[in-house]
């Protein structure tokens, strides 16, 4: 594990692979940090791949931990250091060789959340996104600044059915939202609360591996 530098944001690598051909940014959910995502990094054994694991930029207010988006709905919502420091991420990743048909956002919670939100709003599509146990806090903002080209990005959405901190139906609503604009996605949940089940790794790895091949298999569609 290094970090990167010349990101704004504390990032560590991950890479088992000697030639990696793919890159995943792995993006931590609220009070988490970037030491907590290596572990589904090696629990997913995704082959020939890179992971980059940032650090969201502001403190929580827990005291513990970061978060990707600082303030409340009353005051208003902190945002500008993690645009900026995703992007130039993103830049980094792909200075470093992989095509934005390689790179694949994968988040956990408000990480979920933060992966669509980045991935719509980009000039061209990416490889995937995979959000879990996610929400998309401002639909009516994404569905206005997400881009054309960002509809080429497939989508694989995992939920917890017994998520008690996030409920299913926000994914569901991101769901709809990201068929409705066109994105191919496909929705699965788990009999789990909110966590990352061993169970999705399969899963993870065919849709990172070939995402043409996954949806023949897994169709475009809400499984319950």
């Amino acid at each position: 594990m290094t970090a990167v530098v010349n990101s704004k944001l504390i990032t560590r690598t991950y890479c088992p692979a000697e030639k990696p051909e793919k890159a995943i940014i792995g993006l931590h959910g609220w009070t988490g940090n970037e030491h907590v995502f290596e572990p589904v990094a090696k629990m997913m054994k995704v082959e020939n791949a890179k992971w980059y694991f940032p650090r969201a930029p502001y403190k929580a207010d827990t005291g513990k931990g970061y978060t990707w988006f600082s303030g409340n709905d009353e005051k208003g919502w902190e945002i500008e250091k993690t645009w900026a420091g995703m992007q130039q991420l993103l830049n980094h990743v792909i200075a470093e060789g992989f095509s934005a048909e390689n790179i694949f956002l994968i988040g956990f919670s408000q990480g979920a959340g933060l992966a669509m939100e980045i991935a719509l709003r980009l000039p061209h599509a990416i490889g995937g996104i995979i959000p879990i146990a996610g929400f998309i806090k401002f639909m009516d903002i994404l569905e206005k600044e997400a881009t054309e080209e960002s509809k080429g990005t497939p989508i694989l959405l995992l939920h917890g059915n017994r998520d008690k901190v996030i409920p299913l139906q926000a994914s569901k609503k991101a769901y709809n939202f990201l068929k409705t604009r066109g994105n191919q996605v496909h929705f699965e949940s788990y009999d789990v609360g909110h966590k990352i089940p061993l169970r999705t790794a399969s899963m993870i790895r065919g849709f990172i591996s070939d995402s043409f091949t996954f949806f023949e298999v897994n169709p475009s569609e809400f499984v319950e």
